[in-house]
């Protein structure tokens, strides 16, 4: 992805409100002394601390060797626009919400102090992420953007030209749950709260390990075939199947509780389109089922079929282990980047046939 126009214009905006602390391009500022922030799992960041100002370096992901963008942080964020809900939740439960001035698409926010702050206007509806508001972030005038990059996709049109520091936050290509998790870190100084941000992740990291080592009794009692089920996870969006890649979060997550993952041999750290074919052809027989959905009413094994009639010829369906996670009822999204832990327990439980304990998900009957 060229993101070189993009550079450019990013570095001769950061002085509106990520004050430039040192020399650019990476290079020590002459006479200061740099530490880089010993990051344990994320591979697409890195922090160093200089005398008096914090440098971010964001990797592409797409690009192995390559830079996107680098920041340099001498003051917290006080008015930011964030543009992904779960990094606007992870900053409320940093406790600083106030530095929130705007977001996008509220109607698929579920934190309640978020909504509440949405409804009373001390945070203002960006609109669309995709093509949000260029009046309203004029008004706004926010110290950064925080949005997600993607790939092949050169410029972030017309809010650029707004002169206003856009950070593109690539944690959610990270390929295992703690690399993401550790973001946590990064937003923590962002914000001005790095101590909370790193006590959360220590906390975070550790009931993950916790969970993670009990995996290996999984599954050993309960007549499974070595003892690890085979999982899949959603359903047809159209003519396509989207599923995680072999090298995704989740992915990584269902081998970490015990299981294996249909589709762990795939290189992609995204989402990944299958036809239908393909998917049956490669998890008519898998053990479990996870299924993802938006809806007002839980979802039935007779409403799923009706979706979609081929759905009950897949063997998780005929003999009832599919597991529903209804968005609509609950914070997932917002909740499981930066607490994988809790839905790692839902995988062991899972997996380990405790379905009658979970916190995303439900037995869908």
């Amino acid at each position: 992805m060229k993101r070189t126009p993009y550079r450019l214009l990013l570095l001769l905006c950061l002085g509106l409100a990520l004050a430039a602390c040192g020399s650019k391009g990476g290079r020590k500022a002459e006479g200061t002394a740099a530490d880089t922030l010993a990051l344990r799992y994320a591979k697409h960041i890195a922090l160093v601390q200089h005398e008096d100002c914090m440098e971010a370096i964001i990797y592409n992901p797409w690009q192995a060797g390559s830079v996107l963008s680098r920041y340099e942080m001498r003051k917290p964020l006080t008015h930011a626009a964030i543009f992904i809900a779960s990094i606007a939740s992870l900053v409320e439960e940093l406790g600083c919400m106030d530095a929130i001035s705007g977001v996008c698409e509220p109607e698929y926010i579920a934190n309640r102090h978020l909504l509440t702050a949405i409804d009373e206007g001390r945070i203002i509806d960006i609109g669309s992420a995709m093509t949000p508001s260029r009046e309203r972030l004029i008004d706004l005038s926010p110290d950064a953007i925080l949005l997600s990059p993607f790939q092949n996709v050169g410029s972030y049109g017309n809010i650029e030209q707004l002169g206003i520091p856009i950070i593109p936050c690539a944690d959610y290509m990270e390929s295992s749950a703690l690399a993401r998790a550790e973001w946590i870190r990064f937003y923590g100084r962002l914000f001005g709260c790095g101590e909370r941000a790193d006590s959360l992740f220590a906390a975070v990291e550790a009931e993950y390990l916790r969970i993670k080592s009990t995996s290996q009794r999984v599954n050993k009692s309960i007549g499974r075939k070595e003892g690890q089920p085979s999982v899949f996870f959603d359903g047809r969006s159209g003519s396509a199947w989207y599923m995680p890649g072999g090298r995704s979060t989740l992915g990584q997550m269902v081998a970490d509780a015990g299981g294996h993952y249909v589709f762990a041999e795939n290189e992609q750290s995204g989402s990944v389109p299958f036809s239908f074919e393909q998917v049956f052809d490669r998890c008519r027989n898998a053990d479990i089922w996870l299924y993802r959905y938006n809806a007002k009413e839980r979802m039935t094994l007779s409403l799923l079929r009706s979706e979609y009639e081929l759905y009950s010829r897949f063997r998780a369906f005929k003999e009832g282990e599919v597991y529903g996670c209804n968005n609509a009822e609950l914070i997932f999204f917002e909740e499981y980047p930066y607490h994988p832990d809790r839905l790692l327990q839902d995988f062991v439980n899972i997996f380990s046939g405790h379905a009658d304990s979970l916190r995303y998900f439900h037995k869908i009957k």
